[in-house]
């Protein structure tokens, strides 16, 4: 009898090393827009921090949302 060869499941999340630097960079790529357009939003608007610390919350809530959707696709 010849064993089959062993392949991943292409169901289930890949938990390899990349898939994990993608998580990473996705969280911190989703900050560092959301904060970036709150700074230059805060320039044309004349709003010191306002906007700039609603879009560090706003980028922060959507990073944790991606990688809570992320997580539950690997289960």
């Amino acid at each position: 009898m010849t064993k089959e060869p062993e392949n991943p499941s292409p169901k289930k999340g890949d938990k390899s090393p990349m898939a994990m630097a993608g998580a990473g960079f996705e969280f911190v790529s989703s900050i560092t827009l959301f904060v970036l357009g709150g700074y230059y939003l805060d320039g044309y608007l004349k709003s010191e921090p306002l906007w700039l610390l609603v879009g560090f919350f706003l980028g922060f809530i959507f990073a944790f949302y991606s990688l809570i959707k992320r997580a539950k696709e690997n289960e």
